[in-house]
């Protein structure tokens, strides 16, 4: 028990083992701070993703609530995906808010941007994404999943890109270029 002991030879021992203590519950601390922040994002990422079909696999999942992430950590944008059977219920734009939305049955999409974003990649990339992207990857034989995830990518590279010109044409361009990438490595 001698260990234990607060006993100090001296005035300079006394400090030594004072810093010693107050460095092992900083290290504590900061342990736990940084586990909580991981914890809280995967959490925000699984709130981001509205699977009511169940039918995305547990990897698409993982690349949607990815993509979730880094559009809060790198951009500060809230993202939301959802995938429904019935009608899309998309949120009130809050002005930092971007939202995918896929109905099964009704084989239609919404795309809605923050405005500052749809700025940045031109007012008419969220109509073409709605319009001609998502639904071609809804229709018969096609692969609505693959489809989700190469307009995620797509808004993803768009963001990072800030000089590509933005147009239906540009997106429709990258969205094939991205499968054709993706289909042959």
């Amino acid at each position: 028990m001698a260990i234990f002991s607060v006993r100090a030879g001296g005035f300079l021992e006394h400090l030594i083992r004072l810093a010693a203590l107050l460095l092992v519950v900083g290290l504590v601390v900061v342990g736990f701070w940084k586990n909580s922040e991981r914890n809280i994002e995967r959490i925000n990422a699984r709130f981001g993703l509205s699977d009511e079909t169940r039918t995305l696999s547990k990897t698409e999942q993982e690349q949607i609530q990815g993509f979730i992430a880094a559009l809060r950590k790198t951009y500060g944008i809230e993202a939301r995906v959802q995938v429904r059977q019935g009608a899309l219920d998309p949120p009130a734009q809050d002005g930092k808010t971007l939202f995918v939305g896929l109905s099964l049955d009704g084989q239609s999409a919404v795309v809605l941007l923050p405005p500052l974003v749809e700025r940045a990649l031109g007012a008419d990339f969220a109509r073409s994404l709605a319009g001609e992207m998502l639904p071609f990857h809804l229709g018969p034989g096609k692969n609505w999943r693959k489809g989700l995830l190469l307009t995620l990518d797509l808004i993803q590279s768009r963001l990072a890109e800030p000089g590509v010109p933005a147009g239906p044409a540009t997106a429709a361009k990258a969205a094939e270029t991205n499968a054709t990438q993706k289909d042959h490595p």
